[in-house]
């Protein structure tokens, strides 16, 4: 039987207690308090309660350092590579230009054939005219030095001017061209100076007709020619100023 009581009073306090607690939680929240004691047990850090001015902790925004630009750098100067200048040909003599006069061969002039083509080579001639570009020659041999007097002596003949030029034999030829670039001279018998002319010039100074750039006094005279000849071509046309 005591025990019974003892139980029966508890139960009573116990419920008395939570009666207690019930109002007092009331009491809180009609004095503006949002949480009881056992209610804050209940939320977390994180939770927003109505009427708690505290705000959520914010982290700091995160900012990117500035960007730096990379420091300008210049190309490395490179010299440019080394050019040969391009080969230039000189420019040939223009008409009546002043040229150096022949040289003459220091024994004789080259033979030749009686007919045919003439061999390269180098002879003395005589021009008579004929065509422009095929001028038309007589051909002859000349010795100069020790074989001019000893050619001279053995015709019973002296060698003068140090040239000896035989009579017999001797060829006339009109079929021999000049070259494409002939190397073409005159001598003047005022100056003996030479000058550079062209086929053309040589057939008008032989008519007595000279173009304008010709030196004051100019006049055709027949002195003889060194003729070079090269695969049948005559490439060279310089005439020698003999007394």
């Amino acid at each position: 039987m005591n025990i019974r009581r003892i139980t029966l009073a508890t139960l009573v306090i116990t419920a008395i207690g939570l009666t207690a607690c019930s109002s007092q939680t009331k009491r809180s929240i009609d004095s503006g308090n949002t949480t009881s004691v056992s209610d804050t047990a209940l939320l977390t850090d994180a939770t927003t309660v109505p009427g708690n001015t505290t705000p959520p902790a914010t982290a700091a925004p995160v900012t990117a350092p500035p960007a730096t630009a990379a420091p300008a750098t210049a190309p490395p100067a490179t010299a440019p590579p080394a050019t040969a200048p391009p080969a230039t040909v000189p420019a040939g003599p223009s008409l009546y230009d002043e040229v150096s006069p022949p040289g003459l061969p220091t024994g004789h002039t080259d033979p030749f054939v009686s007919s045919g083509t003439l061999s390269n080579g180098v002879y003395w001639v005589q021009y008579l005219g004929g065509e422009t570009i095929t001028p038309s020659i007589e051909v002859r041999q000349a010795f100069f030095g020790n074989e001019c007097v000893s050619q001279a002596a053995a015709v019973g003949d002296e060698c003068l001017n140090d040239i000896y030029v035989l009579n017999d034999p001797s060829r006339e030829i009109d079929n021999l061209p000049f070259s494409n670039g002939v190397h073409l001279t005159v001598s003047d018998s005022n100056t003996q100076k030479s000058y550079f002319i062209t086929p053309d010039e040589l057939r008008s100074v032989r008519a007595s007709s000279p173009s304008d750039p010709a030196p004051a006094g100019f006049s055709f005279a027949s002195f003889p020619f060194k003729m070079t000849v090269q695969g049948g071509q005559i490439v060279k046309f310089e005439q020698v100023w003999v007394p």
